[in-house]
């Protein structure tokens, strides 16, 4: 990870978005050409020694080199070790049924340098199958490891799933969101971090600075979880301090839905720390802004230079 000033930082974004998490587990929607199926997956330790899976942490990539394949990254913490390959879809015409074909991860280097990896250059797997005549609900495991001596090995389960239908609502205050257009952070006035070429948005924002914790930033005051008003939104620019500290969120696009200025509700939580505190940078999308949870996908950038 960089530092500027003895300041680590991971820059985290709420948002609507085709990959959520559920436990343990992380979903990829590959976009139209899935047919609105979905990918489940939740890797295990079998057996498991009292809950070690729950250390199982990882990723999917939804950006993958070859259009709709994804980018499935699985970290071992417990050996230091990370597992990759990538991963397509292919729905039938009919949507009934798909296949999934599991291959050599692609260019395994290129997602070291962007920090999708915990532990270095991915570990290949012992095969790569192909999976033919899925319906919604079938789930397959696929080996990442095995240890011949003791048995166990470490398993990937996925879970092919059909998308939900959002049911029509009216538009509410609930619905207004942040948007984070090609973010830059400042501290005090100097650039800390450059965010990737994308959009992101959604009803709440984290900021996570080392040794100063999480900060999550919403337009909407929320006493009940603890919210407190800190900050402005103007233009395409949020505002917020801690202390003597000053940061500043600059995007190239307005980061409300009008120009403002808007009050700026944080919630700062002074102990929290990422699961994964190797990363660079990171924007992240959640798919709700009920409650502050961990990140569901991740688009990694570089720091600045």
């Amino acid at each position: 990870m960089t530092r500027n000033n003895g300041i680590q930082v991971l820059l985290l974004a709420l948002a609507a978005t085709a990959l959520r998490g559920e436990g343990n587990s992380i979903r990829l929607d590959g976009g139209p050409s899935w047919k609105g199926l979905s990918i489940r997956f939740e890797p295990k330790l079998e057996p498991d020694p009292g809950g070690a899976s729950r250390d199982l942490g990882g990723t999917v990539i939804d950006k993958g080199v070859h259009g709709d394949v994804g980018q499935r990254f699985i970290d071992d913490p417990a050996h230091k070790r990370t597992f990759g390959y990538d991963v397509e879809l292919i729905p039938s015409n009919n949507a009934l049924t798909a296949e999934i074909r599991i291959q050599p991860l692609h260019d395994a280097q290129h997602a070291v340098e962007n920090g999708w990896t915990q532990f270095g250059l991915p570990a290949k797997l012992p095969k790569y199958p192909v999976i033919t005549g899925l319906r919604v609900g079938d789930t397959v495991a696929i080996d990442l490891m095995v240890n011949p001596s003791t048995g166990q090995k470490i398993v990937d389960y996925l879970t092919l799933v059909r998308e939900q239908a959002q049911p029509v609502h009216d538009f509410s205050l609930a619905d207004v969101e942040l948007s984070l257009d090609r973010p830059r952070l400042l501290v005090n006035g100097k650039p800390l971090a450059e965010g990737p070429p994308d959009a992101a948005s959604g009803p709440v924002i984290w900021i996570y600075v080392t040794a100063r914790g999480r900060f999550s930033l919403s337009l909407l005051p929320n006493a009940k979880l603890g919210f407190q008003k800190n900050g402005t939104a103007t233009g395409n620019i949020l505002t917020f301090r801690d202390g003597a500290m000053e940061f500043r969120v600059e995007c190239k696009s307005p980061v409300a839905p009008s120009p403002g200025p808007y009050n700026l509700y944080v919630l700062h939580e002074t102990e929290w720390r990422p699961r994964n505190q190797g990363m660079q940078f990171t924007l992240a999308a959640f798919g709700s802004g009920d409650k502050v949870t961990e990140p569901v996908i991740e688009l990694h950038f570089e720091p600045a230079r």
